[in-house]
C-alpha cells in the first residue's frame, strides 16, 4: 500500500455531482495555458477551459470536456464547478431587466 497522499476531487454542475474521487494529478487549461495540480499545491482559484484530466498512478482515469468552469484548490481538495457560463449569461444585463436595480433609482 502506498503512503502517497491523494487529492480529493469533486466535479459538480449547477444541480449534481458529476464526479467524486481521488487523483494524484489534475491537468487543465486556463488563460495562461496548460497547468497541473499535484498534492500540496498552493491554494488558488482559476477559470478553466477545454478539458479536465484526472490521473491516478500515472494513468488517466477521467477526462471531461468543458467550455468553461471554475477550479478551486484548497489544501488537498479540488472543487470544479461546471455550468458557470449559463449562470453568467442568465444574469440581467441592464438595470431595466433587473427589478432590484429598478428599486434603487
Amino acid at each position: 500500500m502506498s503512503d502517497k497522499k491523494l487529492i480529493k476531487v469533486i466535479v459538480r454542475d449547477t444541480e449534481n455531482i458529476i464526479f467524486e474521487g481521488d487523483a494524484d494529478r489534475i491537468s487543465s487549461f486556463n488563460e495562461l495555458g496548460q497547468f497541473d495540480v499535484y498534492q500540496m499545491h498552493a491554494n488558488f482559484i482559476s477559470i478553466i477551459k477545454q478539458e479536465i484530466m484526472l490521473y491516478h498512478n500515472n494513468q488517466k482515469v477521467k477526462e471531461l470536456k468543458v467550455e468553461q468552469a471554475v477550479m478551486k484548490v484548497k489544501g488537498d481538495t479540488v472543487h470544479i464547478f461546471l455550468g458557470i457560463e449559463s449562470i453568467i449569461t442568465d444574469e440581467p444585463t441592464s438595470p431595466q431587466e433587473d427589478p432590484k436595480q429598478q428599486k434603487l433609482k
